[in-house]
C-alpha cells in the first residue's frame, strides 16, 4: 500500500468516526431525553388543584325559641351542601318574666356519612385551626355533628368551645365526591372576639371563603387558595440530560444529591 492510499485511509477511518460519535451522541441524548420525561412523570403525580370560592356570606342568625337557623356550605358548588352551620338559642322565663335558663350553640353538620370536620381537643368539638395547618389523614376528624361554641345556663353558666376567644379561624373538612375523600377548609369569622369580654362575638358569624383540594386524599392547607401538588410538596429532581449521558457516575450523583435532599 502506498502512503498516498495509507493517508487516504486513516482519513476516512477518522471521518467515520466523527459522524458515528456524533450519531451516537444523538441517540444518546434522545435517549436521556426520553428516560427523563419518564422519571418526571414518575416523581411528580397527577397535578392537584385547589378550588377556592371567595365569599362574605352571614350565617343566618337563630332567634329566640324558634328553632334552629341553617346556612349550607358546599364546597364544590354542585348544588348540594356538603356541610350545614346550625345555630340555636333558646331562653326560658319565669312567671315574672325573669329569663332563668338560655341556651346558645352553633355547630356544624355533616351532609352525609364520611362527611367530617377536624375535631377539637375535646369530644363533640370542632377544632378552630389557624392559617397554614396541614388538613390531611394526620388529623383526627370526628363523625357527626360537632360544636364550634356552647353557651348555657340553667342554675350555673357554660361557655365552652374552641371558638369562644377568636376573630376567625378554619374548620378542616373531609367530604366524598363520588365516593371518593377530598379535604378542605372553611374560614369562619366574627366581628368581633368572643370570650368573656364579648360573649356576644359567636352570635354573628360569616362564612369568610371556603376551598377544597380536587385530587382524592391530597391534603390541603388552611387559608390556601391557590396552587397544585408541585407547588406544595417538594417533588425528587429527575436527573439531568448530563447525569443521564454520563452514565453510573451521572446516575450516582443525582442519587447523593436527592439523598441530601431528603433531609429535613
Amino acid at each position: 500500500m502506498s502512503s498516498r492510499q495509507a493517508r487516504s485511509l486513516v482519513r476516512n477511518s477518522s471521518r467515520s468516526t466523527a459522524l458515528l460519535g456524533r450519531h451516537l451522541e444523538k441517540h444518546l441524548l434522545a435517549y436521556a431525553a426520553a428516560a427523563s420525561a419518564g422519571l418526571v412523570s414518575a416523581a411528580l403525580p397527577a397535578e392537584a388543584q385547589i378550588i377556592y370560592t371567595p365569599s362574605n356570606t352571614p350565617m343566618a342568625i337563630a332567634q329566640e325559641n324558634q328553632g334552629l337557623a341553617l346556612t349550607p356550605l358546599d364546597l364544590n358548588n354542585d348544588g348540594t351542601p356538603d356541610f350545614t352551620f346550625a345555630m340555636l338559642s333558646t331562653a326560658q322565663f319565669s312567671s315574672g318574666g325573669t329569663t332563668i335558663g338560655f341556651k346558645f350553640f352553633l355547630k356544624v353538620v355533616p351532609g352525609k356519612t364520611g362527611n367530617e370536620a377536624v375535631q377539637g381537643q375535646r369530644a363533640l368539638t370542632a377544632a378552630a385551626m389557624l392559617a397554614g395547618a396541614t388538613i390531611g389523614p394526620q388529623q383526627k376528624f370526628g363523625a357527626g355533628d360537632l360544636y364550634l361554641g356552647i353557651k348555657a345556663f340553667n342554675g350555673f353558666y357554660r361557655n365552652s368551645g374552641t371558638w369562644q376567644n377568636v376573630e376567625f379561624a378554619y374548620v378542616g373538612l373531609k367530604f366524598l365526591i363520588k365516593g371518593q375523600v377530598h379535604y378542605g377548609w372553611a374560614r369562619v369569622k366574627f366581628p368581633f372576639l368572643g370570650g368573656s369580654g364579648y360573649p356576644e362575638g359567636i352570635n354573628f358569624p360569616s362564612i369568610y371563603g371556603y376551598a377544597y383540594e380536587s385530587t382524592p386524599n391530597q391534603p390541603i392547607v388552611a387559608g390556601q387558595t391557590s396552587g397544585t401538588l408541585q407547588e406544595n410538596t417538594r417533588a425528587s429532581s429527575p436527573a439531568s440530560l448530563g447525569m443521564l449521558a454520563a452514565g453510573a457516575s451521572g446516575m450516582n450523583l443525582w442519587r447523593t444529591q436527592n439523598s441530601a435532599n431528603d433531609v429535613p
